[in-house]
């Protein structure tokens, strides 16, 4: 019972942190108002892009044994709308190397994570945890 009770716990957080990842990304005035801070469009971008990575972690880790796995795919997945985010805010600051330096940071993890799952074999990678 623990068991189920714990899951169904990170399944849950994962909905709250993507709800929250993409309200912040999609809807940023909104989200402010809601809190009652002021508007920062890139910073609440940013805000979103991490709750995403943390949604995707949280996801991963119902599926995958490996934390090592868990953590680089979320962190890639976090860093892969980071890039994007930098991207499109350009004009609102930053410098124009900016998606390039952190789309770069993603390749390289997301390298890593593939790394790792292939060392870990699709095998053991799907197996269901208990």
């Amino acid at each position: 019972m623990g068991n189920i009770i714990t899951k169904s716990i990170v399944a849950l957080s994962a909905l709250y942190a993507a709800t929250f990842a993409v309200w912040m990304w999609a809807w940023p005035q909104a989200f402010s108002d809601y809190v009652g801070f002021p508007n920062h469009e890139h910073f609440l971008h940013d805000l979103g892009a991490f709750h995403f990575g943390i949604a995707v972690g949280l996801a991963m880790s119902l599926i995958w044994r490996d934390s090592i796995l868990v953590v680089l795919t979320g962190f890639a997945a976090a860093n892969l709308v980071h890039t994007v985010n930098h991207a499109m805010d350009l004009h609102l600051g930053g410098t124009t190397k900016d998606p390039y330096l952190i789309g770069g940071l993603t390749v390289i993890v997301a390298i890593g994570a593939a790394l790792r799952a292939r060392q870990l074999g699709d095998a053991r990678m799907n197996e269901p945890q208990k």
